[in-house]
């Protein structure tokens, strides 16, 4: 008789704000039965908010203590050799937390994965000695599998670890596609959505600028807003400075429901990032039939075609970002055909493709534990040209949830 298989997801807590916590989210609410889901959090508050008050921002003791909890948490059951972990890291401090659990993780010869959602490819601090690295990035190659968004980082990994093709796993952020889309084509003013930590990487000031170099009778029919943590006086104070406060809203963080309801009142996302995994945002919004404005940093550029289910700009390039939100704006049937296209594309990243995925890699290590038979899930490894096929197979054609 099958066994259940314990997996332990070790990142940030739930209520973190950003695209790794959604992503564990999303596993946590489709992970199939067979399987025994806990979130060990070794985070549960940014500690360099500026804009968060001082009971909402983590003080660096707290955040120590959470991380130190879950590192014994993790260590305990480690010792029972029962679990396979799935641990998730960005670049920096992300990854020094995350590749010193790594390192125990291998030297105990334990089953887990690693999953990188890194943005940019200066993955240390800067002040961290050689021989601290090369430990990190040794815990990294113990992992059963090194799971990355795009062929960019698939390339990128294979480069600083070394690892045959077969331990590196290509899987793409999922899609939770929505059933139905709203009808945009009636709308007379377009709504413009930035969707993020409002900053520099992510392109948010670009985007202020360039929504103030519309022309006058575009931004009048036209209505921008903001929604993230971050430096949001900041981008206040450039809009009033640009004179465009009028017709942008920046109302912070908001949660779940309020970004499904604006990705059904939005009618564009511009999101001119200048380093990326691969965006959640993104992902969200072309799920729901939005034409976006982005980059392709990141290797965004292996799923995204300039003009036929996304426009491009080079990040930085403001004049180019507000051509594209002006040529939006003045042609609607164009807007919803990149919408449609867009919807297109991320089907094939849907969330059930990916839990198949993962289910498999979770599967395949637990049958390697002490004591431990395998659930015997049906395939679950598709190649890689399906999770990240190439962007000609795009079509014009909607899915059927559009009609």
């Amino acid at each position: 008789m099958a066994k259940t298989i314990q997996v332990a997801s070790v990142g940030p807590s739930l209520c973190v704000k950003g695209g790794i916590s959604r992503v564990i989210e999303l596993i946590s609410a489709h992970l199939p039965s067979p399987f025994c889901f806990h979130c060990i959090a070794t985070f549960t508050r940014y500690t360099g908010d500026k804009d968060a008050t001082r009971s909402e921002r983590g003080s660096r003791v707290g955040q120590g203590l959470v991380y130190i909890l879950a590192f014994f948490q993790i260590l305990t059951r480690a010792l029972a050799r029962r679990t396979v972990f799935h641990v998730h890291f960005s670049g920096r401090g992300s990854l020094l937390r995350k590749g010193l659990i790594c390192a125990m993780l291998r030297s105990l010869r334990c089953q887990y994965v690693v999953h990188s959602h890194a943005a940019d490819t200066d993955l240390f601090p800067q002040w961290l000695p050689q021989p601290c690295r090369q430990l990190l990035l040794w815990g990294l190659k113990g992992a059963g599998r090194v799971i990355v968004l795009t062929q960019f980082w698939h390339d990128y990994y294979s480069s600083i670890l070394h690892l045959p093709a077969d331990r590196l796993l290509l899987l793409p952020n999922p899609a939770d596609l929505p059933k139905s889309i709203p009808d945009r084509s009636k709308r007379k003013r377009m709504r413009i959505l930035f969707l993020g930590r409002i900053g520099i990487r992510k392109g948010a000031f670009d985007v202020i600028r360039a929504f103030a170099l519309l022309p006058q009778d575009v931004r009048e029919s036209c209505h921008l807003t903001m929604a993230g943590d971050g430096e949001t006086e900041e981008a206040r104070t450039l809009a009033a400075e640009q004179g465009c406060l009028d017709r942008v809203s920046i109302p912070g963080w908001v949660g779940k429901a309020d970004v499904e309801r604006l990705l059904v009142e939005s009618d564009v996302l511009v999101l001119p990032s200048y380093a990326e995994g691969m965006a959640m945002a993104l992902v969200e919004a072309m799920s729901w039939g939005l034409p976006v404005v982005t980059t392709s940093v990141g290797g965004a550029g292996e799923f995204l075609e300039q003009g036929s289910n996304c426009l491009l700009v080079t990040p930085g390039d403001v004049l180019a970002i507000s051509e594209a939100i002006a040529g939006l704006a003045r042609d609607p049937a164009y807007r919803l055909e990149l919408g449609r296209a867009a919807r297109q594309t991320v089907s094939r990243f849907s969330i059930d493709s990916y839990i198949r995925t993962l289910s498999g890699v979770f599967d395949e290590l637990a049958s390697k534990l002490p004591g431990q038979n395998s659930v015997m899930l049906p395939s679950a490894r598709p190649s890689h040209e399906a999770l990240a096929p190439n962007v000609n197979r795009v079509t014009d054609h909607a899915d059927s949830a559009l009609s």
